[in-house]
C-alpha cells in the first residue's frame, strides 16, 4: 500500500496555546479589586445577623446543644453537614441516641430525644409548635415571660410550663444529651434558654431593630450586586484573553516551518488555555454561590423569614452535596489534566537528544498524557459516583461487595479485552508508537489518529478509519520514529559515464542538503553508496539521505524533481529495458533437398525464407525507492 499521499499535507499538528504577554496585562486584573473589596464588605457588616449573632441589645445565652456539647460520640446529628457515607459505611456498634432540635424563629433553642416511642423529630416539632403559639399569643397580649417546671408525682419528671401552657416533659433521654447526672439539672437548664429565646422572640419584632434589618439587607444586596458585577467583568477578560491566545494559536500553527516546534512553550500555552477555561468555571460557580448565599442570608435577617432557613437546609440539603460533588469532580478533571501536561513534561524532556527531542516528545507526550488523563478522569468519575450514592444513602458495603464479584466474573468472561489492554499498555511504556506516527501493521498501514488501552485507529490513504485491538498487534513497522531515509536508487544506462553520473548525484543531493528551506529537514550530510547493481538495463546507483520523521517523502520528491532537471542538462540517459530480435540466413543442405523435391523454388536453387531465431527477451529489473511504500 502507498503512504506517499498521507505527506503532502502535515496531518499531525498539535495545537499551539500561549499566552501573549502585554505591557498593559495588569489592567486585566481590576475586576479583581471590585470582587474583593465587594466580599470584604459582606465579611465586615455590623449586626447582619446570622444564624447564630446575638442582635444589639439582647443578652447572650448560653451555649446552644450543638452536636459537640449535645450528642453522643458515637451521635451524628441530622441538621449538620456531614456526609451520610460516614454513617453508611462506617456503622457504629453502639447504641445511637436519636436527637432533633426544637427552632423559635429558625433558631435551635435546645434538642430533644426520643421519648415514649415517639420520635425525636416528631417529637421536636411538636414541642415548637407549641412553643410557637405560646410566644405569639404572648407577644400579641404584651405579657411578661413566666416559664417554670414542675415534677410530675406519677412519674418523677419534670414538666415545663410557659405562661401556665404545657410545653414538655424533661425526659432521661433529654439530660443524657448534656450529659448531666439527673433530669431536674436538665429542667433548670431549659428554663433558662427558653427565657433567654422568649425574650429575643420579642426584641427581634420591635420597630428599631426591623429598621436596623432593613439597613443591613439593603447593605447585602449591593455588596452581592457589586460582587456579581465584578465576576461578570472579570469573565469578559477572560473571554477576551481566550480568544487572542486562540487566535496567536490558530496563526502560529498555519505559518510554515521548518524546524520542530518546542514542546516547552507548546505546553506552556495549553496549559494558559486551560487554566483561562478554568477561571471561567470557577467564576461561574463563585457567581452563583455568591447570589445563593445572599438570599439565604437576606432570609436570616428578619424573624419572619428564618424560620424558611431550616426547612431550605433540609430540602437543598441532597442536592446541593450532589451538586457540590459533580463540580468537585468537574474540577478535579481540569486540575489533573493540567497536573498530568506538567508532569510528562518533565520526566520526558530529557529522553531524546537535542535534534529529536521536540517532534518525538510531541508525538509521545500527546499519546501518554491523553491516555492518563483519561484514567484519571474516569478514577474521579467513579469516586464522585460512589460518593453520590453514600450521600443518598445506599449502603456501598455490599454495593462494592457486588461490584467485585461482578468485576470478576466479567474478567473471567472478557480475557481478550484484559488482553488489549495490556499489550496497549506495554505499547505506551516501549513507545512502540504514537498519536501522528505512521506505521505498518500487518496489513494496514495509515497514519496513528488516536489510540488508547484498548485499541488503535488507524488513517489510510483512502480516508478509511481502520481500528485494530491492541492485542492483536504483534510486528509493528514505525515510519516516522526519531529519524527517517530516503533510500533511493537511480537507474542509469550503460552507455553512461558512470563517474560523471555519480559525482552529479552527490552534487544535487549536497545543494538540496543546504538549501535553506530543506536543510532543516535533512539531517546528515548525503551519502553516496556508489554502484549497487549492474545489468542489461543499466546501472544501478544509490543513495542514502537520512531526513527528520515523516519528511523522507517531501525530500525524496524534491531531490528526484532536481536530478532529473541535472541529468537532462548532462545528457546522462537513463537505464531503459532492452529487448533484441536476431534475423539469420541459411543455405540448403542435401537432406533439406531431399525432403522438398516437390518446392520448385529449393530445386532452382533458390533461398528459402529466413527462419527467425528465437526471440532473447532482455528485461530489466524494475527501479525504485527500497524499503519505501512511496511508489
Amino acid at each position: 500500500m502507498s503512504l506517499a499521499s498521507l505527506f503532502s499535507q502535515p496531518f499531525h499538528q498539535i495545537r499551539q496555546r500561549g499566552r501573549r504577554r502585554s505591557p498593559n496585562r495588569h489592567r486585566h486584573r481590576w475586576p479583581l479589586f471590585w470582587l474583593g473589596l465587594s466580599l470584604s464588605i459582606l465579611l465586615i457588616l455590623p449586626a447582619t445577623g446570622g444564624l447564630t449573632q446575638v442582635p444589639p441589645g439582647l443578652p447572650t445565652p448560653p451555649a446552644q446543644d450543638s452536636p459537640a456539647a449535645d450528642a453522643p460520640a458515637n451521635e451524628t446529628p441530622d441538621e449538620t453537614f456531614a456526609l451520610p457515607s460516614i454513617r453508611n459505611i462506617l456503622a457504629s456498634n453502639g447504641t445511637v441516641l436519636e436527637t432533633a432540635p426544637v427552632r423559635l424563629d429558625g433558631r435551635t433553642v435546645f434538642r430533644v430525644a426520643t421519648a415514649g416511642g415517639v420520635s425525636a423529630r416528631a417529637r421536636a416539632n411538636e414541642i415548637a409548635q407549641r412553643l410557637s403559639e405560646v410566644a405569639r399569643r404572648g407577644f400579641e397580649a404584651d405579657q411578661d415571660w413566666t416559664v417554670a417546671w414542675e415534677e410530675d408525682p406519677e412519674s418523677n419528671q419534670p414538666i415545663l410550663f410557659v405562661n401556665n401552657t404545657f410545653l414538655m416533659t424533661v425526659t432521661d433521654g433529654d439530660a443524657q444529651i448534656r450529659g448531666l447526672p439527673n433530669v431536674r439539672l436538665r429542667a433548670e437548664d431549659l428554663v433558662e434558654r427558653l427565657e433567654l429565646a422568649l425574650e429575643r422572640y420579642e426584641q427581634e419584632r420591635q420597630p428599631n431593630y426591623l429598621w436596623r434589618r432593613v439597613r443591613d439587607a439593603f447593605l447585602i444586596s449591593v455588596g452581592v450586586v457589586v460582587a456579581i458585577t465584578g465576576l461578570v467583568l472579570w469573565q469578559r477578560q477572560l473571554r477576551s484573553r481566550k480568544q487572542q491566545l486562540q487566535a496567536q494559536v490558530d496563526a502560529e500553527a498555519a505559518a510554515p516551518s521548518a524546524t520542530p516546534p518546542d514542546l516547552r512553550q507548546q505546553i506552556a500555552r495549553q496549559q494558559a488555555l486551560n487554566l483561562i477555561s478554568l477561571q471561567q468555571w470557577g467564576s461561574r460557580i463563585l457567581q452563583g454561590a455568591i447570589l445563593g448565599g445572599g438570599l439565604f442570608w437576606l432570609l436570616g435577617l428578619f424573624p419572619y423569614t428564618r424560620p424558611w432557613q431550616p426547612t431550605l437546609l433540609q430540602v437543598m440539603q441532597v442536592p446541593l452535596k450532589t451538586l457540590g460533588v459533580i463540580l468537585a469532580v468537574y474540577g478535579l478533571v481540569r486540575l489533573s489534566n493540567i497536573l498530568v501536561d506538567r508532569l510528562f513534561l518533565v520526566l520526558q524532556e530529557d529522553t531524546l537528544p537535542v535534534s529529536l527531542r521536540s517532534k518525538r516528545l510531541t508525538l509521545r507526550f500527546s499519546t501518554v498524557s491523553r491516555v492518563a488523563k483519561n484514567i484519571l478522569g474516569l478514577l474521579w468519575v467513579v469516586i464522585g459516583l460512589l460518593t453520590v450514592l453514600a450521600i443518598l444513602g445506599l449502603d456501598l458495603g455490599p454495593l462494592l461487595a457486588g461490584a467485585g464479584i461482578i468485576g470478576l466474573a466479567l474478567s473471567l468472561a472478557s480475557q481478550n479485552v484484559l488482553k488489549d489492554m495490556i499489550n496497549g499498555f506495554l505499547i505506551l511504556l516501549e513507545d512502540q508508537y504514537g498519536v501522528g506516527d505512521i506505521v505498518i501493521v500487518g496489513t494496514a498501514a495509515g497514519l496513528v489518529e488516536n489510540m488508547n488501552l484498548r485499541i488503535t485507529q488507524l488513517r489510510n490513504t483512502q480516508g478509511n478509519l481502520i481500528t485494530i485491538p491492541n492485542g492483536q498487534i504483534d510486528i509493528v513497522e514505525n515510519l516516522s520514529k526519531e529519524w527517517a531515509r530516503v533510500d533511493l536508487s537511480i537507474p542509469i544506462a550503460l552507455s553512461a559515464d558512470l563517474d560523471q553520473a555519480l559525482h552529479l548525484i552527490k552534487a544535487v543531493a549536497d545543494s538540496l542538503s543546504q538549501d535553506p528551506l530543506w536543510k532543516g529537514n535533512i539531517l546528515e550530510p548525503p551519502q553516496m553508496l556508489g554502484v549497487d547493481d549492474l545489468g542489461v538495463g543499466g546501472a544501478t546507483l544509490r543513495i542514502w539521505i537520512k531526513t527528520q520523521p515523516l519528511k523522507q517523502f517531501e525530500v525524496g520528491r524534491e531531490f528526484r524533481h532536481r536530478l532529473k532537471l541535472a541529468f537532462d542538462k548532462a545528457q546522462i540517459a537513463l537505464g531503459v529495458p532492452q529487448q533484441s530480435l536476431v534475423m539469420q540466413q541459411t543455405q540448403p543442405t542435401i537432406q533439406d533437398l531431399a525432403a522438398s523435391q516437390v518446392d520448385p523454388k529449393v530445386r532452382s536453387g533458390q533461398s528459402a525464407e529466413p527462419t527467425a531465431l528465437p526471440e532473447k527477451n532482455h528485461q530489466s529489473h524494475h527501479y525504485g525507492e527500497h524499503h519505501n511504500p512511496n511508489p
